[in-house]
């Protein structure tokens, strides 16, 4: 998933980003940089990040990478 959508749905979940890293079991850093672009599209971060959204009833497509 690009960091526009992480931040986008975020933002209707009405999570803030220490929300998001507390339900993803993520630093609040690790969130931010992603969000800004800067994390990994790779690795634990995207994979936290969409059990997280699919936790709160998001649903994502299969070959979307978080």
């Amino acid at each position: 998933m690009p960091p526009e959508r992480c931040r986008f749905l975020r933002r209707q979940l009405g999570w803030s980003q220490e929300a998001l890293a507390e339900k993803a079991m993520l630093s609040v850093s690790g969130v931010r940089s992603f969000e800004l672009g800067r994390g990994s599209s790779r690795g634990y971060v995207p994979g936290s990040l969409r059990r997280a959204f699919e936790g709160a009833g998001v649903r994502m497509d299969s070959d979307e990478a978080p």
